[in-house]
């Protein structure tokens, strides 16, 4: 009995321990709502809404915060957020955080921020309230593409299926409640959009709409399209009452919404379908679609109209909506009618731009899903810096060979011939130890520089019809001695005020190796203390870096343009070429410019500020796909220029990444996009757009700063690569 007393505390411990632990959190009252429908993406924004009691954060001085890891293990803490009433106990506070490695667990912090009547001259004093481990889902891997539904859609999933790749990978289905994300996100977190960072199309009904979507949802989901997402919106019958519930829905249409008609014939929409069974005739006599004024004058390309005139109305239009595209539909594909009808899938595959997603991925089975991508490649070509080099392995292995022979033969020889001189036996090993020791030394200096560096790249992009911009840079910074430093970004234009939003963040290696943000472990950390966003989300503080090393970080920024920075007259021909002549308003020239629309480039050359280029003059289009794959004749016939996944030219995986769909996609370059995924800009080309795309200056400022007071050694540039792209419209 005395033997199973221990072992019976030792049991009582185990069993009432969780349940301290659980009491403890149902006492400090913070839950949480993580990820879209308690799915988080790694490598991406997540949104979080905080749920927190009134008496905890009702002090004006008190502010909230979410701390996960980044991918080296580090704890980055997000920016400070006022929580806002929600019910008579409870405040809200909707913030974002980005989940570098799938681990489960992320902090809410609530810090007091002083006395805020204590004079200026005096600093507030913070002082963390409360810090609670919230548990989330499992992340999901940062390659796994997401489909977000908003409605009762149940072909979506059959659609996923059919559209699966080869290695049996498909989207996965995310449908958001609206209960759950429904609090603003604050604006400290930078652009709108970021609550869908993760997601890759996404497909809205207007049943659902009239049933209710919070606005923060459609401002989100209208800022994430406009910004570079492909957004299905299915608005049939249901249109009227959705517009009564939400009037922000009005700009997705392609016209203004005047009346319903019925449908009357439905061999259009079984055409575009390919349907192998007609829609019933049953059906098609309580069908309505709605018509727009001004029908010809519809904004975008109708894909399926009612009849062949130029008056029917449009049934499918796809549309340019800023740097993203709107696929609209007049018919409710969430009803039983077409639920049940065997043409929906073929259908919804069409409408979603993905049929030949089953088909073979040509060179991207060369590398498995999860590991290098775009991004990765250009992460890659962003980490080198001036006088810094990897120490070739066949150097280190010669250091090693050499001090394993100088150990033990040449220590045992030294020990044989000194017999009569004991003292050179005691003094040799230690002897080889220290000149080996300085051989790697200076070996690596030779290949480490002095001092500290960035190096810079990125893309900025122009909508002319709206003058918005967006751009997004990443950055490198290699440090040869340790320290601690502060970045911060803005755009390097003064003129870019109106509705400027910025964010910065790490930028992690892809894939599942160490450091990766699909590792299933966290990196060990190399630094005691975790760092954190300033007032806003476009700077870090107190960034901790290791000697001889390097970290990069990814930043983009949206705002407008006080003026069109492009005076254009050009219009399309009978053939599908385009004519006319362009202008620079720009303030900086542009150089190695091309104009792309539909499958064609046309050669601009460098295009210097108040300079007209007149396309009649300049020589004929050549093909989109030939330029960028660099096509050259062998033999007879024509080969594209294999692509090189260890090729760092950073202006080349720029220019593919922009234009991936063009060169063939995967079946190209055998590489998924990953993070890059919203810069491709092909879908604009056949939707009345052209792009003229030039090497420009900077468009972001990075600004890094030492934290040492005695440091006066700025960091040297190692070098910019940017790449302007902008947006114009087809003169009618």
């Amino acid at each position: 009995m005395m033997f199973m007393r221990p072992a019976f505390v030792s049991l009582l411990l185990l069993l009432t321990v969780p349940a301290v632990v659980k009491a403890s959190t149902q006492n400090e009252g913070i839950t949480a709502d993580v990820g879209l429908n308690n799915m988080t993406r790694a490598g991406h924004w997540n949104p979080v809404t905080l749920h927190l009691p009134k008496a905890l954060v009702e002090s004006p001085t008190r502010y909230v915060a979410v701390e996960a890891m980044d991918p080296d293990g580090q704890w980055l803490r997000s920016p400070l957020v006022r929580p806002i009433s929600s019910t008579d106990t409870r405040w809200s506070a909707g913030l974002l955080v980005k989940l570098g490695n799938r681990n489960e667990s992320i902090r809410a912090v609530v810090i007091d921020q002083g006395n805020p009547d204590t004079a200026s001259t005096a600093s507030p004093r913070e002082q963390v309230i409360e810090s609670t481990t919230l548990r989330i889902p499992q992340p999901l891997e940062s390659s796994q593409e997401i489909l977000l539904l908003f409605g009762d859609l149940v072909n979506a999933k059959r659609v996923t299926r059919l559209a699966a790749r080869e290695d049996g990978s498909r989207m996965l289905i995310i449908s958001p409640n609206p209960e759950t994300t429904s609090t603003p996100i604050s604006p400290a977190f930078g652009p709108a959009g970021l609550m869908f960072d993760g997601v890759d199309k996404a497909i809205i009904c207007g049943n659902a709409i009239k049933q209710g979507i919070s606005d923060e949802q459609l401002l989100q989901l209208d800022a994430w399209t406009r910004q570079g997402g492909d957004l299905l919106f299915m608005a049939g019958m249901s249109l009227p009452s959705a517009l009564s519930a939400s009037p922000r829905i009005e700009s997705w249409l392609p016209g203004t919404f005047d009346r319903m008609i019925p449908l009357r014939r439905a061999a259009a929409l079984e055409t575009y379908a390919r349907a192998s069974r007609p829609l019933a005739r049953r059906a098609i006599e309580t069908l309505q679609i709605p018509i727009f004024d001004n029908s010809p004058d519809i904004d975008g390309v109708i894909e399926a109209s009612v009849g062949s005139a130029k008056n029917d109305p449009p049934l499918v239009v796809r549309r340019a909506y800023g740097f993203g595209q709107i696929t609209w539909i007049g018919v409710d594909l969430d009803t039983q009618t077409f639920s049940s009808w065997s043409g929906t899938d073929s259908l919804l595959l069409n409408l979603m731009h993905i049929q030949n997603s089953g088909e073979s991925d040509g060179r991207a089975g060369e590398v498995k899903r999860g590991g290098l991508d775009l991004a990765g490649q250009l992460r890659l070509a962003i980490d080198n810096f001036i006088g810094v080099s990897v120490i070739p392995f066949e150097l280190i292995a010669l250091i090693g060979l050499l001090y394993v022979c100088a150990i033990y033969p040449l220590d045992w020889w030294i020990a044989r011939r000194s017999e009569r001189f004991r003292w050179v036996t005691w003094l040799a090993l230690p002897l080889i130890v220290l000149g080996f020791t300085g051989i790697t030394w200076s070996t690596s200096q030779r290949f480490k520089a002095d001092g500290w560096q960035i190096h810079t790249a990125g893309l900025f992009d122009i909508d002319q019809a709206t003058q918005t911009c967006r751009a997004r840079s990443f950055a490198g910074i290699w440090a040869s001695d340790n320290g601690h430093f502060d970045l911060s970004v803005s755009p390097v234009e003064d003129t870019i005020k109106d509705d400027l939003r910025s964010v910065v963040s790490w930028f992690a290696a892809a894939g599942r190796n160490i450091g990766g943000p699909d590792a299933l472990s966290p990196h060990a950390s190399l630094a005691g203390t975790p760092y954190e966003y300033g007032p806003a989300a476009s700077e870090l503080q107190d960034i901790s870096i290791a000697a001889a090393s390097s970290q990069l970080f990814e930043a983009n920024w949206i705002g407008r343009l006080p003026t069109h920075p492009i005076q254009s007259t050009l219009s399309r021909t009978g053939q599908g070429t385009l004519r006319g002549t362009l202008t620079s308003q720009l303030q900086i020239p542009l150089q190695d410019c091309v104009l792309m629309h539909a499958g064609w480039l046309y050669d601009v050359g460098t295009l210097l500020p108040g300079e007209t280029f007149d396309l009649d003059a300049g020589r004929g289009p050549k093909s989109l796909g030939a330029v960028l794959t660099k096509k050259r004749a062998v033999k007879d016939r024509n080969v594209s220029a294999r692509w090189k996944s260890d090729d760092r030219d950073i202006l080349r995986i720029l220019e593919v990444a922009g234009m991936h769909r063009a060169t063939g996609g995967s079946e190209y370059t055998g590489l998924q996009l990953g993070r890059l995924e919203h810069i491709d800009m092909t879908h604009l080309l056949v939707l009345d757009r052209i792009i003229l795309v030039g090497k420009g200056p900077p468009a972001t400022k990075w600004i890094p700063q030492k934290k040492a007071a005695s440091e006066d050694q700025g960091f040297a540039d190692a070098g910019n690569t940017t790449l302007w792209r902008i947006v114009l419209e087809v003169s009618n």
